[in-house]
């Protein structure tokens, strides 16, 4: 059999659960494509793959080794693909080329070139199917369960409610570590993605069965959106407490971010809702929805990756890429920069919106474990968790571009307005910020002395996670550090006593006239709000954005 002809908005295969055959996708009769679709299904075989053992029974017309499984027979698995309630499905298992594992044969040039254009159309193959399940290969939705508590917001096996907000915030994050080790689905780099494009999809246990409730958001069936939305909603409530308690406000002890401020009074609660607030954020289901890309980053520390490559090109979808052309076997870091180039490219300011990285980065290297300084690929691996929990900003995302919006006015759209007006970043090796418009337009700077600055709030992260600095709380160092930056203004924020308040990255060592004609630098100094920026000011055409400390 020939390979089909590519086409980027659809799968080269389905597999027909009737006939148990994989068919070109140009072999599915138009009619019951129109009528019924095909359908997809998220699962963990990965972990349980057997490479050494071939599938058995494997369905006809598949033109690569089948891997057999530890667990499943491909028999039961055809049982749980009927639930979906199509005749064809896109089951990668069977409908993306693999070889070179254990017995299995290795795939041609030819073949490996098939093997990534499959998995890099994924976000068009999701988003065209017309019915999904979620397979959770490990939970048993009529027996008690860490995930099963975590969806219906009740304790588990009978332990009592908790009594203050502390403790409630304590109970999610056993339940939500407790739901990664017992079910697989939350801890694989793949469905970390899958889950974003899937946000209503039911979640099926082991035998097919669906988790039912009022409660749940779609048809009263637990799906994707139930499992982040206590996530979401707990790890805003967590944020808004850092910044009462940062701001001095009145705290209301009878409101969830009120008590959780008070708590934040004791430096041992506040350093155990820090790592409360980095871990639910690592967890992947903070925002867990289409282009948000700095959530979906900070998830894979949680996730687990078969090969290196994956942690990156298991989320092109996710992140709302389209054409990333590299090769798939290139070293990580070069992948890494071809990714980050594309995400600074279509997402802009919201790639930034992060925290002074009060960090070092541990990497291996052999045995020996080693630390460095942060680098601008580091984002891509998600080791700065966004801010975006603490800040409403206009600062985000246009729709996706194959979802195009109509054009906005921006003299009616604040949001277009500010689109229109911030300066313009490009990766490649460095971070450049040039203005909108080149011709005869600066990038305007703003000094921070200390006469001037009524307020502050800035962003960090230290190794415990991420918390603000303010007037009220900061150290003299910590205060030393804001009144020797420089500014670049992002938008506008709220007037306090008279004073307009400014959203902006901060820029450490800033130099604005550097020898040899070369661009204005500074180090990336992470986000600050800024109430009083003072007078003096530089005008410069480009800067080159230093990665940190």
């Amino acid at each position: 059999m020939s390979i089909p002809p590519n086409n980027p908005q659809n799968p080269r295969w389905l597999l027909d659960l009737s006939e148990w055959e994989v068919k070109p996708f140009t072999d599915v009769p138009r009619s019951i494509l129109d009528e019924e679709g095909y359908g997809i299904v998220s699962y963990t075989w990965g972990y349980i793959a057997d490479y050494r053992n071939l599938s058995t029974d494997t369905p006809r017309g598949i033109l690569w080794d089948v891997p057999g499984t530890k667990k499943w027979t491909l028999s039961e698995a055809r049982r749980i693909m009927g639930t979906i309630g199509t005749r064809y499905v896109w089951w990668d298992w069977m409908c993306v080329p693999q070889g070179g594992r254990g017995v299995m044969k290795d795939l041609s040039p030819e073949m490996r070139e098939v093997q990534g254009q499959e998995i890099g159309k994924q976000m068009h193959i999701y988003r065209n199917a017309k019915k999904s399940i979620v397979w959770l290969h490990s939970t048993f939705w009529q027996d008690e369960s860490a995930l099963k508590a975590l969806l219906l917001s009740r304790p588990q096996d009978g332990n009592a409610e908790p009594t203050t907000a502390v403790g409630y915030v304590e109970q999610v994050g056993r339940q939500l570590r407790a739901a990664q080790d017992g079910e697989w689905w939350l801890r694989s780099g793949w469905t970390l993605q899958e889950g974003v494009l899937l946000a209503q999809t039911h979640l099926v246990d082991v035998n097919g069965e669906k988790l039912r409730d009022d409660r749940f958001i779609h048809g009263g069936c637990a799906s994707v959106l139930d499992i982040t939305a206590r996530i979401t909603r707990l790890t805003v409530e967590l944020a808004r407490a850092f910044v009462i308690h940062a701001e001095g406000q009145e705290q209301d002890g009878g409101s969830p971010s009120g008590q959780l401020a008070e708590a934040l009074a004791s430096p041992d609660s506040a350093l155990t809702l820090r790592q409360s607030l980095k871990s639910l954020i690592k967890s992947g289901l903070v925002a867990y929805t289409e282009y948000s890309p700095l959530y979906i980053l900070a998830g894979k520390q949680s996730r687990t990756f078969g090969v290196p490559q994956d942690a990156c090109w298991a989320l092109i979808g996710a992140m709302g890429l389209e054409n990333v052309t590299v090769n798939y076997d290139a070293p990580m870091d070069e992948i890494k920069r071809v990714f980050l180039r594309a995400l600074i490219e279509r997402y802009q300011w919201t790639m930034l919106l992060l925290p002074l990285p009060d960090i070092r980065i541990k990497y291996m290297r052999g045995q020996a474990t080693l630390s460095r300084d942060f680098d601008w690929i580091d984002i891509i691996d998600g080791v700065l968790l966004p801010i975006g929990v603490f800040v409403d900003t206009l600062i985000r995302p246009r729709s996706p571009p194959t979802n195009p919006t109509p054009p906005r006015d921006p003299n009616k759209d604040p949001e277009e307005r500010l689109r229109q007006s911030l300066p313009i970043l490009a990766y490649t090796d460095a971070l450049h910020i040039w203005p909108r418009e080149a011709a005869g337009r600066k990038l305007v700077v703003y000094s921070g002395k200390k006469e001037e600055i009524r307020w502050f709030r800035h962003y960090r992260q230290s190794p415990d996670g991420l918390r603000i600095v303010s007037p009220r709380v900061a150290i003299p160092e910590e205060e030393d550090l804001i009144h020797g930056a420089w500014f670049l203004p992002l938008e506008d924020l709220e007037v306090r006593s008279g004073v307009q308040g400014k959203r902006c990255l901060v820029l450490l060592r800033f130099n604005s006239q550097p020898p040899g004609g070369q661009p204005a630098y500074g180090d990336f100094g992470g986000i600050g709000d800024i109430w009083g920026i003072g007078p003096e000011k530089a005008e410069v055409d480009e800067i080159t954005l230093d990665p940190g400390l």
